[in-house]
């Protein structure tokens, strides 16, 4: 046969104090071989050289691997046979290498080793997760958790005892802890759902007081809207003993976050957890998204107006509402249940956690003119955005204006922003219908320094202007001509 030289194996604890290990004949073999009528001959045995070197000794069919252990040499020489049909066998001469899972393995004083996995209840493997091992005379050493979610200790005493904990302080994920956990939850309390598992009630259990309340809810919330950083607790993740099932009915009980080793005897392997995110309890999202919903309008400078964001086919959403630098905020109130961070309202930002029979109204005061679809924008700037939908499902979230492709009924000419203008000015005017107009600047005396010819649409329309296109200063007037429609405003001009 045509075979590998030599091959490593590795003694691990036969459990009586030794080390094992096999070694197979087709570990070795290289490539087939065929006799001489091209059959290929796919019989192996395997024996060791003292065994082979015996007087009398014939290799039979049939001997697939060998057994090492600590009685055998760190080099064992051993013979890979290829048997044919009719009995007649060759062999080649290959060596085993043999080294040991530890040291004192196989004699001396024999260390003891801990090793395990972290995983999520959904198979997630948890990577950087600190797990600390505590002993006797003050042992207190930390492993991290690999990509793969496994740690291990090695070279401790054997017959000691020994505390595995894990821990991972991490802060709240914001991209997992949404509003659509807190709906879950409120469905929870009242009954007209439930979990299948007492992973996702010791996730809900926030405060960790062993109940679900509308605290946990709250809780929840404020961490969404930046109010607060991360939950009461501190608490952000959770483990639970693999070994040990958490259900329905035990959750709330004493689990064990702990592994407990008394009189360790060779190497134990499986110390391993299951982590729970605290405040997760919605891990899948749907593809959908939903709208909430407002009016269009436009709106001139100093104008206030009332603006009502409804969400009807949902029952939560979480975002941020972000006013232009032409709007601002008077006041801000809501139905439902939720909550507003309003620390940044001065900067026009709003964040918003909603749930159940919602709506949201800002009172707004345009500080130049323009169309409210241009002024409002949904984003993510204080909040994350989410919708949830009437299954409780988690979705995308957007904006939707309603009318905002829409003709006004009538034509106007708005006031032009900034105004008095220094360097540069916008003046916005709406048309009900498309067509060519006229634009046109007269100064004090009545002489007309600008004029512009435009194709307008219907809808909102607006023209950029500079202080070099007036070639004058003072008071100004602006004149729009579109058909049937005439409107005449006026502005400053400061030099």
């Amino acid at each position: 046969p045509i075979c590998i030289s030599q091959l490593t194996v590795t003694l691990m604890p036969d459990g009586q104090g030794g080390g094992m290990a096999a070694i197979w004949a087709s570990d070795f073999i290289a490539s087939d071989v065929e006799d001489c009528f091209g059959n290929v001959i796919d019989k192996y045995s395997i024996y060791t050289e003292e065994e082979a070197g015996a007087a009398g000794f014939a290799p039979a069919a049939g001997r697939l691997g060998i057994d090492l252990d600590c009685d055998d040499d760190s080099t064992v020489p051993v013979r890979v046979y290829a048997i044919d049909d009719n009995g007649s066998a060759d062999y080649c001469a290959v060596f085993v290498l043999v080294q040991l899972f530890q040291d004192g393995l196989c004699g001396g004083d024999l260390a003891g080793n801990l090793a395990g996995n972290i995983a999520t209840q959904d198979e997630d493997l948890m990577e950087g997760v600190e797990v600390n091992l505590t002993g006797t005379d003050g042992m207190d050493i930390m492993s991290l958790t690999a990509p793969n979610g496994g740690y291990g200790f090695t070279g401790l005493a054997m017959g000691e005892d020994f505390t595995v904990e894990p821990n991972y302080n991490a802060a709240v994920d914001l991209s997992e802890v949404k509003i659509s956990d807190v709906v879950k939850i409120g469905s929870v309390i009242l009954g007209t759902s439930d979990f299948d598992n007492g992973y996702d009630y010791v996730a809900g259990d926030i405060d960790m007081d062993g109940a679900l309340t509308i605290f946990d809810m709250v809780g929840i919330q404020r961490v969404i809207l930046g109010l607060d950083e991360s939950f009461a607790t501190g608490e952000t993740w959770r483990f639970v003993t693999e070994e040990y099932t958490l259900t329905t009915n035990n959750w709330a009980t004493s689990f064990p976050e702990v592994y407990n080793v008394n009189d360790l005897a060779g190497v134990l392997s499986n110390v391993d957890f299951v982590a729970i995110e605290m405040g997760n309890v919605v891990r899948e999202g749907g593809r959908s998204a939903l709208n909430l919903e407002t009016e269009d309008t436009s709106l001139e400078a100093g104008q206030t107006h009332t603006m009502i964001l409804t969400a009807a086919e949902m029952r939560g959403f979480q975002g941020t509402i972000e006013l232009a630098a032409g709007l601002e905020l008077i006041d801000v109130t809501f139905e439902g249940e939720g909550g507003l961070n309003l620390n940044r309202a001065g900067e026009g930002l709003i964040g918003v956690a909603m749930h159940e029979a919602i709506s949201l109204t800002l009172e707004v005061r345009a500080t130049e003119a323009g169309r409210l679809s241009e002024l409002v924008s949904l984003t993510e700037t204080l909040v994350r955005t989410e919708g949830v939908n009437l299954n409780g499902e988690s979705t995308g979230l957007g904006l939707a204006f309603n009318g905002s492709s829409l003709a006004p009924a009538v034509s106007a000419l708005l006031q032009n922003t900034p105004n008095p203008v220094v360097e540069t000015t916008t003046i916005r005017f709406e048309l009900a219908t498309a067509g060519p107009a006229t634009l046109s600047i007269q100064d004090a005396a009545g002489r007309v320094v600008l004029v512009r010819q435009l194709d307008a649409l219907a809808g909102m329309n607006r023209v950029d202007l500079t202080s070099k296109d007036f070639g004058a200063a003072g008071v100004l007037t602006y004149t729009l001509t579109s058909g049937d429609f005439v409107a005449t405003k006026k502005m400053v001009v400061v030099r």
